[in-house]
């Protein structure tokens, strides 16, 4: 006997995936969205001095003050917004968390909650726990997985709640321009729904851009909510640390939820969140610049793949590869890489986008390398026994 916003969910055809992974063995793994690199060492030590002070216990439920006037310090820096440290700023258990309060807090059944896809499959997950009505529009890869302000307008009606964005874009790369940023700020304001902005790799942007936070313009305090994280771009996804910037009026019901789920983030992890915002924002260049050059070499590779195409990704790291061509649906592809090839990749079906794999650069170049070498044998053997 289980509820049923739960029996609502459907359970991932990547889990199918990962089973012929485990049984095949010698696998590369291209589908994770978690950083290989080592969570840098003054962020660790940091966190180990907490336990030996002894700082084991509860903590704030709104989470370090010195933490949260950090964030409202850097949301003024960069973004130009104010947000009180007080009460304006909620410290949680990963940014998976702060958007399954922000979701639940906002959302009643029945309502609607306009999704682009292809999206990130929490937020599906999220809205149908909440009782919402999920509503898609559909973004085209001939426009680098930029949403159209226009053809979301189109979606909105009386019944809409909220919109999720994600800028830089997991899974497509894509990182939002500040124009378009903009007018989805605006729609918001306008139509009078919520805009939910997860922006955890905010810093991950290549090709000289900058990124744009939703919270940069006019009347964002009243219609967005900025669910964000320390995993992405530090490497420390198992610290499990995130956040929520919104008006005060929101927060305080979102401490309720979070309450009921937490009573307070892992407190050493807080600490060690500190020692990265006060500590040198080198090793985040570092970082950033690995992933570039790690995209770049997993394109050129691609290229050489007949029968697959992608777009250029600007942001996070990962990429969508158009398998259009080969005229096998996604799920059936990813299955088939596994046994042929070993290579592990994500079914674009499971984000809502048929024809497509993500692939993941988050691997040592060496990795990549031979994962993508892989690949094009298998695709070759693939063509091959469709013309025999």
């Amino acid at each position: 006997m289980l509820a049923d916003r739960i029996l609502a969910v459907q359970r991932s055809p990547f889990y199918s995936i990962m089973e012929l992974a485990n049984k095949r063995g010698n696998c590369i793994y291209l589908h994770l969205g978690e950083p290989d690199f080592t969570t840098p060492k003054h962020i660790l030590e940091a966190a180990k001095k907490a336990m030996d002070e002894g700082h084991t216990h509860y903590g704030p439920d709104r989470g370090s003050a010195e933490l949260r006037q950090l964030i409202a310090q850097k949301i003024k820096r960069e973004y130009g917004a104010d947000y009180s440290w007080e009460d304006e700023i909620l410290i949680t258990s990963g940014g998976q968390a702060a958007l399954h309060i922000a979701i639940m807090s906002l959302v009643n059944p029945g309502e609607e909650v306009i999704l682009l896809v292809p999206y990130y499959p929490p937020y599906l997950v999220n809205a149908t726990l909440a009782g919402a009505k999920p509503v898609f529009v559909e973004l085209r890869s001939e426009d680098q997985f930029i949403p159209d302000p226009k053809a979301i307008e189109k979606a909105v009606t009386p019944r809409t709640k909220a919109l999720i964005i994600l800028s830089p874009n997991n899974p497509t790369g894509a990182v939002y321009p500040a124009d378009v940023m903009k007018r989805l700020v605006e729609l918001a304001v306008s139509r009078k729904f919520m805009l939910i902005s997860d922006e955890v790799y905010e810093c991950l942007v290549y090709d000289g851009l900058k990124n744009t936070s939703a919270l940069s313009f006019p009347g964002a305090k009243e219609h967005v909510v900025q669910v964000n994280s320390f995993s992405k771009i530090y490497a420390m996804t198992g610290l499990r640390v995130g956040y929520v910037a919104a008006h005060r009026e929101k927060l305080i019901q979102f401490l309720k939820y979070h309450h009921t789920v937490n009573i307070s983030a892992n407190v050493p992890s807080q600490l060690s969140c500190v020692a990265a915002m006060k500590g040198s924002q080198d090793c985040v260049e570092e970082m950033r610049q690995a992933y570039e050059k790690r995209r770049d070499l997993l394109i050129k590779l691609l290229k050489g793949i007949p029968g697959i195409k992608c777009n250029v990704p600007q942001g996070a790291f990962y990429l969508l590869a158009d398998i259009r061509e080969l005229g096998m649906p996604s799920l059936q592809f990813a299955e088939y890489l596994v046994q042929e090839a070993g290579v592990v990749l994500t079914n674009g079906s499971g984000l809502g986008y048929e024809g497509f794999v993500r692939i993941s650069y988050c691997a040592d170049p060496k990795l990549i390398e031979e994962a993508m070498e892989r690949m094009k044998k298998a695709v070759i053997k693939l063509q091959s026994s469709k013309r025999k």
